[in-house]
């Protein structure tokens, strides 16, 4: 995953953010690495926000050349 890359969200959103709202799909803008491990990575979604999201509840739909 890369900067750049589509995104489809996998995970729950839980009370935060109302069901009807719920972002589906984003670009990534930044990914976050520890010891070699992408954890993080901050999304512009499809509603306008930009949030972060845990790496593992997000999957590429379509990759940055």
């Amino acid at each position: 995953m890369k900067i750049g890359d589509m995104v489809k969200f996998t995970g729950t959103w839980g009370t935060a953010v109302a069901r009807d709202n719920a972002p589906q799909t984003g670009v990534v803008i930044e990914t976050w690495w520890i010891r070699c491990i992408l954890r993080q990575v901050d999304v512009l979604w499809d509603n306008g926000d930009i949030r972060q999201a845990m790496a593992s509840q997000v999957e590429v739909i379509s990759e940055c050349r």
